[in-house]
């Protein structure tokens, strides 16, 4: 039996452990979570099958392990559980961007035993903490597998073959392709439903419909794991800002005309595109 250590039972880790148990994957899963309260609650809800106090306690014996925290802890979780990690022992991740993690893990397992192998499923959602786990939050999505050159095939098979368990398709990728790709796909559109909520306010609330709903939904989402997101990602995610506000400035362009015809075409442009993305998209379905 494999054993599985989850450090982290908010959204992603709690739903890494349940889905591996509804699939009946021939796991043991240890997890770790700071409060009293999350450990207790991981276990009533089938999350995990042992709880630590610690992170090194629950990665002791572990074949692989899964860190689900806000990236700029990950490193400062590996630092702690690194002694306690057995021979072999892989590490990976669920973080959203790559570039940073990686340099900073390659350095600190330089001289281990043990090694990572960045992961990112690209599954999520705007609740947060281990009630919102989702047995079926990685079923039919894309989990991307970044690692660097030094690190054996074999570990990379070993995180892939995790995701795999959960639903997931996998594709394998530098960790500068990943970062730009989800400067575009993901970082870009939860700072533009942050910015429009902000623009538009509360004094306007009861006038909010569900345009405004379904287009802000995820700028609810954790502020701890975004500031991480945005500090590791910036320079891709200023190209995309700078290309972003191009397209506004059409836009102004266009209003400012008072052109119909050209109104209707970026409009119909637009939805198009949209259309063509989600048509082509294998995980929207």
């Amino acid at each position: 039996m494999q054993r599985i250590a989850i450090i982290g039972m908010g959204l992603m880790g709690s739903s890494l452990g349940l889905a591996l148990k509804k699939r009946g994957a021939d796991v043991s899963i240890h997890a770790y979570a700071r409060r009293a309260e999350t450990r207790a609650r991981s276990l009533a809800l089938g999350v995990a099958d042992k709880v630590f106090e610690t992170p090194a306690e629950a990665v002791a014996g572990a074949d692989l392990v899964v860190i689900c925290v806000p990236i700029w802890s990950i490193s400062e979780l590996a630092k702690e559980i690194l002694p306690a990690l057995k021979p072999g022992a892989v590490v990976t991740d669920v973080g959203s961007t790559k570039t940073e993690l990686i340099a900073l893990m390659d350095n600190l397992f330089a001289n281990s035993e043990a090694c990572f192998v960045g992961s990112h499923p690209i599954a999520g959602s705007e609740k947060t903490g281990v009630e919102a786990g989702n047995p079926d939050l990685y079923e039919g999505r894309l989990t991307v597998v970044c690692s660097s050159a030094s690190v054996s095939k074999t570990a990379v098979a070993d995180v892939s073959n995790l995701w795999k368990r959960v639903g997931s398709d996998v594709v394998e990728m530098s960790a500068a392709q990943h970062d730009a790709m989800l400067a575009t796909t993901s970082h870009l559109p939860h700072m533009v439903a942050a910015a429009l909520a902000r623009s538009v306010g509360t004094e306007k609330a009861d006038f909010c419909g569900t345009g405004f709903s379904d287009t802000t939904r995820v700028a609810s989402g954790s502020a701890d794991m975004w500031v991480d997101i945005i500090d590791t990602n910036r320079a891709p995610l200023e190209a995309e800002l700078d290309r972003f506000h191009e397209e506004l400035q059409g836009l102004i362009a266009i209003l400012r005309s008072g052109n119909q015809g050209d109104i209707r075409r970026w409009l119909e442009e637009a939805a198009a595109t949209r259309n063509a993305i989600l048509q082509q998209n294998r995980f929207l379905k």
